[in-house]
């Protein structure tokens, strides 16, 4: 997909993990492309998520709408060691396309990405990843985010919004 780095716009997406077994979902407004067919996501290493990512190396980026607010927000609140989040919140997986990590059922769009690099900060590891797969839903992605998309945007704290309406500036 020509423009496969737009579906990260705008923040967040949610990711999802899995490794023997084990698969996890985490809010993550920490990412962005770095190249069109490459995307970077930065993850606290004393997070689930990021253990399973390290062994894995491999994840989905899935971007929700806002009727989904409530997943996004308690599968970016509770950690994965603590609760099974995809049992617990009946999250529908299915079957990744060129991974085996799968992506989240009825999202508007995914990202299915394999890890290239780890580069290690005090807290955080940024992993760069290459796009083997993205796919997005026709009634709100074309070339770029359809204002009809109503995409989850985090404001801050407990603040979300949505874009409602786009403009163009005159040339």
């Amino acid at each position: 997909m020509r423009y496969a780095y737009r579906l990260l716009h705008p923040r967040p997406a949610l990711v999802v993990v899995a490794k023997n077994g084990k698969t996890n979902a985490m809010a993550l407004a920490w990412h962005m492309p770095v190249e069109e067919s490459k995307v970077a996501i930065a993850v606290d290493r004393e997070n689930y998520t990021y253990e399973l990512i390290a062994k894995s190396k491999e994840f989905t980026l899935n971007v929700l709408s806002i009727d989904k607010l409530d997943l996004i927000w308690k599968v970016g609140t509770l950690s994965g060691r603590e609760i099974d989040k995809i049992d617990e919140f009946g999250i529908e997986l299915e079957n990744g396309t060129k991974i085996e990590t799968p992506h989240i059922k009825g999202c508007l769009g995914y990202l299915e990405c394999k890890v290239l690099d780890e580069i290690k900060l005090e807290e955080h590891s940024i992993f760069i990843a290459e796009i083997v797969h993205a796919w997005a839903d026709k009634r709100y992605f074309k070339d770029v985010w359809l204002e009809n998309a109503k995409i989850a945007m985090h404001v801050g704290k407990k603040f979300f919004t949505t874009p409602s309406e786009y403009f163009k500036p005159s040339e």
